[in-house]
This record gives C-alpha cells, structure tokens and sequence, in this order.
C-alpha cells in the first residue's frame, strides 16, 4: 500500500485522521512532532527556498536535520538538491552524502534535466528516488520507477498537488507520495482520502471525518 505523507499540519483535528488512516506528515524547518509510530519524514527547504529566489538554505537545514535527530529515524529524508539544476543538482546532492546522518534514508531528487543514465551509477548511495521537477518532468515518473525497483531502492512522488498527480502516483505504483492538497479544505481532504481508501474515487468523506475536522482545514 502505498504511504501517503501531507504538508506539516499541527491541527489536532487532522493529526487524528491521519493517525486513524496511518499517513503521515512531511516536515521542513518545524521540529517533527509525530503521533507514536508516525512515518513522518523530513524535506530539505530547496524548493521553499526557490519559490522566493533564494539558494539552498544550508543553515537552516543542518538546524533542522539537528532537532529532527532528537525525535528519531524518518521515513524518508531528501538530500539537500538545486530546484531546476539538472546535473549541477546531481552534484551538489553527492557533495552533501557525507554531512548527512548515514543512519537515516535519504532521497535523491531527481528534476528537469536528469537521465536515468546520470542517476544509475549513484543509487546505490541512497534508500530512494524523491521524484521533483516540474509537471512534464514529472510525466516521467513511471522510467524512474522501474528504476528504483531494479536497483532496489523505493520511489517518492513528490508534490502531488492534483488529483490528477496523485492518481498518476497510484498508476505508477510509488511507494509514497506528498501533497498538501488536502489540507486545504474539508471538501479536498475528503476527496483525497476517497480516491485513496478503498472502494475508490467515487467515495465520499469517510465516516465522521466531517465532525473531526469541523473547522480544522479552514
């Protein structure tokens, strides 16, 4: 089955849910506060970071990866990465390998501009691929895929902000995907967990998800 992760909610409501439903959270300069056993997992601030023109945050990464060393083993944890740097990202990925918690299971994002040639060589050096890039890049999703499997490693969906994302996600059969689709409303959040809780898509928000999370998205 595959792992769902959302955005960093704190709200006790949807904390509970995801609890009842065994996802979990991504965090990215909070300390993680997990619900005993959550597979909570910790992102880098690259893309943060981009959305407001400015480089890797360096510092405030070692801060987090700090705090976060306190609370426990992530699921997944992504190498610091370049948004939109291709090969140069490659690099700066491997340059980090040795300043990371060796114990942890660290992700390499893979964006625009990387071939499943440049990656191969490197697997070996992470626990998965964390599949970024823009929505075309992301059209690739199912090479990287079979990559992961054949060298054994797992395989991230990373952003999934539509359902569209997501249900490409399942087509593809990651391992995990993060979205914060669904702590945007209610109503989303009930269509997220419909398409991903069985019977399926046409399902409705689950049974008493309404009253727990009265308020909760707003």
């Amino acid at each position: 089955m595959m792992l769902v992760l959302t955005g960093d909610t704190r709200s006790t409501a949807l904390v509970a849910e995801l609890q009842r439903l065994k996802w979990g959270r991504l965090f990215i300069t909070a300390t993680p506060t997990p619900y005993p056993g959550e597979p909570w997992s910790l992102d880098n601030g690259a893309f943060h970071a981009w959305l407001h023109g400015k480089p890797f945050p360096a510092d405030q990464f070692r801060y987090a990866v700090d705090r976060a060393l306190g609370v426990g083993t992530p699921y997944l944890a992504v190498a610091p990465d370049i948004v939109g740097g291709g090969i140069a990202s490659l690099d700066f990925s491997l340059g980090w390998l040795e300043q990371l918690p060796a114990e942890w299971p660290w992700y390499l994002a893979v964006q625009d501009g990387m071939t499943e040639e440049d990656v191969r060589p490197y697997l070996s050096q992470f626990a998965g691929i964390f599949l970024g890039g823009t929505t075309r890049f992301k059209s690739t999703a199912g090479m990287w895929r079979v990559l992961a499997r054949q060298h054994g490693v797992k395989f991230h969906y990373a952003r999934a902000g539509t359902l569209a994302r997501v249900e490409h996600a399942v087509a593809v059969s990651a391992d995990s995907l993060d979205s914060a689709l669904p702590l945007w409303t209610r109503e989303r959040f009930g269509e997220f967990v419909g398409y991903l809780t069985a019977p399926g898509p046409k399902q409705a928000l689950l049974p008493g998800a309404a009253d727990h999370l009265k308020g909760a998205c707003a």
